[in-house]
């Protein structure tokens, strides 16, 4: 298994034990915890290129790991009243929608085809940056302003999967049956 893909398992460890903290009312541990998955974040797509590791593995890996670092924080947040409940569901809907599209073109083409988009990356970055901000200071006067930037960038996203899902699947419907 590549370093990079280690970091990656480190990460989806990493999460439950935060979600626990978070529950649990801690402030601090979880805290850094969290910014420790964030930085792996960073640390395993730096490992992956730098040692000329890139895997099928990690390509699936990592976005998961992201996926679920993302969506159980939000669901804690909206449990402990840090964000409304909607903002939960606009970022799980868009990961789901995601997901789905992903499955969906695999067991009809056979082909992993999950290709990491800007607005994809800029929406997981954004997402990361407005957690540390809610748990470093839920009061701060530009968590709103971070909110909304989040759920922007989240939509834009969303609409830029799913034009390329359409492509791809036109592109499948312009191949002839065998």
């Amino acid at each position: 298994m590549t370093l990079a893909n280690k970091i990656t398992l480190l990460r989806l460890l990493l999460t439950p034990v935060f979600v626990i903290g978070l529950l649990e009312g801690a402030r601090g541990w979880p805290t850094a915890l969290f910014i420790l998955s964030v930085l792996t974040d960073m640390a395993d797509g730096l490992a992956a290129r730098l040692k000329k590791e890139k895997t099928t593995l990690g390509g699936l890996l990592d976005p998961a790991a992201d996926k679920l670092l993302l969506v159980t924080t939000y669901l804690v947040f909206a449990h402990l009243g840090r964000v409304p409940l909607w903002i939960f569901v606009v970022i799980f809907s868009r990961d789901l929608f995601i997901v789905l599209g992903w499955s969906l073109i695999f067991i009809l083409t056979r082909k992993i085809l999950i290709t990491p988009r800007w607005l994809g990356k800029s929406t997981t970055f954004m997402e990361m940056s407005t957690a540390v901000l809610l748990l470093l200071s839920p009061a701060h006067p530009l968590v709103d302003v971070f909110l909304w930037i989040t759920i922007a960038l989240a939509g834009a996203s969303l609409a830029d999967y799913t034009r390329l899902g359409m492509q791809k699947m036109n592109e499948m419907d312009a191949v002839p049956a065998r």
